[in-house]
């Protein structure tokens, strides 16, 4: 398999460190695997032959690499069939989930599998995307677009395949579960829960998108979507953020037994909102923790719980992507 990544952020370079380590791993699985581009907003790198990865994974930009190609574009390589899988891993963008949608749309269209961590594409555009995608008879897994290292889909998919999914709730958000613990441990007033998050750099300049629960509801529209075969967009989430969570509230929560935790529901209705948690209850983690609760017919309730960003990411990416490698030489023999 020759792979192209697309976006060298925080994650795609991680990635490369991560190939780096596993390069043996990978080719005991497929003796021809290889990394022969990566592309970011302003151009390209690539090589038929394969890039080294060793070389790759101590630059910190592409224009650092004396092959960078200024002005080309990842849709030339994919257009051009030059890859057969590609990691997309450009910014989300729930917008209109450019430029990855474009990305991931070509590829499958085409016959190239996708590994993606971007949540844009899949919030917008769910069904069009898993569609095209068996019709060309492409694999498209996206394990790491919910909960980080949390391995949600691919044990529903290989795990649980009788079951049937009737409730999901969780922690989906890194960000506000930690200014939450810092209340409920602290008794640190919300603004200083997320300055201070800010400062960590687990919370963005502008947290709107984590502390209004827009984060959290793209991955309930994802979860919904791809585990109980709804058809969910954005709109349809209830939400409510933490911005109204004080001090006080928090305090009389934890006398009675509870904490106040930001959780993700599906079951009829989709909704993020703060939610009294008992705090004997395997949903109540901490700190940055994500938790996934899951109600089936038979194996009545599993949770999950782990680290829902940052380089845990990478470990859902890696997964996905050995997943299509072993899909792809099982066809081979």
């Amino acid at each position: 398999m020759r792979l192209l990544i697309i976006g060298f952020g925080f994650i795609g370079k991680e990635l490369v460190k991560a190939l780096r380590g596993k390069i043996r791993l990978l080719r005991e699985i497929d003796r021809d695997f290889m990394v022969v581009g990566a592309a970011d907003s302003k151009g390209y790198i690539f090589d038929a032959g394969g890039l080294d990865v060793d070389g790759l994974s101590a630059i910190n930009r592409l224009s650092e690499h004396q092959g960078y190609r200024a002005g080309g574009s990842a849709s030339e390589l994919i257009n051009e069939d030059l890859c057969n899988v590609i990691v997309e891993a450009t910014p989300t963008n729930i917008k209109d989930g450019e430029p990855g949608l474009t990305h991931i749309r070509l590829a499958l269209s085409r016959g190239i599998h996708v590994v993606t961590p971007n949540k844009g594409p899949l919030v917008l555009a769910f069904r069009e995307l898993t569609s095209i995608a068996e019709r060309n008879s492409c694999d498209l897994l996206y394990e790491g677009t919910v909960a980080g290292a949390i391995p949600i889909f691919s044990l529903a998919r290989e795990c649980l395949r009788g079951d049937k999914i009737i409730r999901l709730s969780g922690i989906l958000n890194g960000t506000t579960n930690y200014i939450l613990s810092r209340m409920f441990f602290e008794e640190t007033s919300f603004d200083i829960a997320l300055k201070e998050a800010q400062e960590k750099g687990i919370a963005e300049r502008d947290p709107s998108y984590d502390v209004d629960g827009v984060d959290a509801a793209c991955k309930v529209v994802i979860l919904a979507n791809a585990l109980m075969k709804r058809n969910a967009k954005i709109g349809d989430v209830e939400r409510v953020g933490i911005r109204g969570v004080t001090q006080e509230a928090i305090s009389l929560a934890k006398k009675a037994n509870y904490a106040i935790k930001l959780i993700g529901t599906i079951d009829r209705r989709l909704e993020v909102a703060p939610k009294l948690v008992p705090i004997n209850h395997p949903l109540c983690v901490h700190g940055t923790l994500n938790a996934i609760h899951i109600e089936m017919d038979l194996a009545g309730e599993i949770t999950l719980v782990g680290y829902g960003a940052g380089k845990e990411t990478v470990s859902a990416v890696l997964n996905d992507l050995i997943t299509v490698l072993k899909r792809r030489s099982k066809q081979k023999h």
